[in-house]
Parts: C-alpha cells; structure tokens; sequence
C-alpha cells in the first residue's frame, strides 16, 4: 500500500468512484488547480479541517475514515515532515508504523483491549501488562500482528500526552524490551502516558517527542536512584482516529 503525506492514493480512487473531478477539490477548500497539484505531490500538507472536508466530501465509510487517517499518521510520522514533526536532524523508526510493510503478520487472533485509563492501576512488579489487561479488561480485539503478548490501548479524552485523538489505538508488544530509536508507549510514574522515541546514550536515556505539542524531551542518566518512567513498551502499530 502506498502511503502519501495527504492520502492522495484514496481521494484519487474516491474521485474515481463517484465520478468527481480534481477541480472540485480545490472549489471545495477554495483552492487554486495549482495549488491541488501541490498536495497531491505531498509538497505542502492539508490541515485536519480540510481533510475532514475532503472525507466528507467523497463519502467516506467509518472503516476508509479509519484507514485513511492512519494512512495520513504513518506517512507524516514516516517522512517526518517539518510541517508536523518538529525537526531533530535525519532519522527513522525501527519499528515502523505502516502495517503492510513492516510488519510480520500471522493467522488473526484475539488480543486484549483496554482504555488507557485503566492502565493507572497497573503494578508492572507485579504481573506483565498482558495479563493484567486479560484480567481487567472484558474488551477484546481481532488482529493478525506477530510478536510478544500484544496488547490494544485506546486512546481517551484525558490522554492528551499521547498527542493523538481519542479513540485511536495504540498496539503495543509488551513482552519485548525497546530497541533504540523505537518508538514506545510510555508510562511515568506521575502517571502521565506518553509516546517517545528511546535514545540511549552511554550512561544518558533520552526520550525525545515526535508529535508536535505532545509534551517536553526526557533525559535522564542511568545511575540516578529512580528515572521518571515507571515502564514502557514498543509499539508495533497505530490508528488514528480523525478529530472531530
């Protein structure tokens, strides 16, 4: 699957299917053709209420919402465009986010669910989040990702370190330690939950954003008594949910 900056892949084949033309698109953000021709090339990025007009627009399902949401997250995350992501020199993710490419697949199975809320009463000293998340949590989801006792976070209306919408998911692998420039679901122990990617530095850990106003950089040394993070884990794969 082709990812693009503005999810032209999808406007393009919406277009198509409901017989509408480019032109309609710059008339409906009062654009000029030029400038259609421009975010179609990814040279400039649409601001969330345009896209939400443009979804609209060409009746968008909530499934194609989802998934042209998400399309529009991993390609802006993956070209770290300066638009979005406040710049940090040259880098990539490990893991990456796109779940057509990077990611093993294996036959579909049920993982747990949870709000994130519900992480506040978890004890990581005393059973792994996947089980606590089994024990807690009704909610269950159908996915076929690969790994490590895989678990779902939903995002809520509280969570706004994550620096995503609510109701996005956050798949996480919580039986695998962080690689470094992974991108990882973060728990502190002020009870904050945020999304950083992990830098270790010789004796220095640092957490650095990714997402603009989604909270400070994280530093600290590794023979300090305590670090602010009560634990944290990578994350295999995201859904954004378009704001409303």
């Amino acid at each position: 699957m082709e990812i693009h900056v503005n999810g032209w892949p999808t406007i393009e084949r919406q277009l198509q299917k409901w017989e509408k033309r480019q032109g309609e698109i710059a008339q409906l953000l009062g654009m000029t053709p030029a400038a259609v021709s421009q975010v179609k090339k990814g040279c400039f990025l649409l601001n969330p209420r345009q896209l939400e007009k443009v979804a609209i627009f060409l009746q968008f399902d909530e499934e194609m919402r989802s998934e042209f949401y998400s399309e529009l997250f991993n390609a802006r995350l993956v070209n770290r465009e300066p638009a979005v992501f406040p710049g940090r020199g040259e880098g990539h993710y490990r893991v990456c986010l796109n779940p057509q490419e990077a990611v093993r697949r294996k036959r579909r199975s049920e993982i747990p669910l949870a709000d994130v809320s519900l992480l506040g009463g978890y004890e990581p000293a005393l059973e792994p989040l996947f089980e606590y998340l089994l024990r807690n949590s009704p909610e269950r989801r159908e996915d076929a990702l690969s790994g490590f006792d895989i678990c779902a976070l939903r995002v809520g209306q509280g969570d706004a370190g994550t620096g995503l919408p609510p109701d996005s998911l956050i798949i996480v692998e919580s039986g695998r330690y962080p690689e470094p420039g992974s991108l990882n679901f973060v728990a502190l122990r002020d009870g904050r939950f945020l999304l950083r990617e992990y830098h270790p530095e010789g004796g220095r850990i640092r957490l650095s954003a990714v997402l603009r106003d989604s909270g400070e950089e994280l530093v600290w040394n590794r023979g300090e008594a305590a670090g602010p993070v009560a634990w944290l884990h990578p994350v295999l794969e995201m859904t954004v949910r378009p704001p409303r």
